[in-house]
């Protein structure tokens, strides 16, 4: 995921932005374990005083968010912006990641579920 991560150029947010806060999100389970869990009531659980509480461990969508041609905050100002093509193909990549995470866990839990 790491790689991944290092795909997606950095953007600072204007203070007071954390409109991607204010989305539901998708995570992978390490992901999610990363977050140190996850819950949206209206806002993203992590949001404490208009910042990003985890931000060194926040998830995909969150970093891919204003750096994107397809995911544009203009509070946000990326190093670069990713093209369309380049977004897509980071959405495929992470998507195919997030499965494999996740056929990974249901296989651990049903091996896990066997041995009891």
């Amino acid at each position: 995921m790491d790689k991944l991560y290092k795909k997606i150029p950095s953007s600072t947010c204007r203070k007071g932005c954390y409109k991607c806060c204010t989305n539901i999100i998708q995570y992978t389970p390490s992901e999610f374990k990363a977050m140190g869990g996850y819950e949206y009531n209206e806002k993203c659980s992590h949001l404490k005083e208009g910042k990003c509480s985890i931000y060194e461990n926040r998830p995909f969508v969150c970093r891919i968010y204003g750096a994107s041609e397809l995911f544009k905050c203009e509070d946000c100002v990326p190093e670069r912006m990713l093209s369309e093509e380049e977004t897509l193909e980071l959405v495929h990549q992470y998507i195919q990641l997030k499965k494999k995470e996740e056929s990974d866990e249901n296989l651990r839990k049903q091996t896990s579920g066997m041995r009891k």
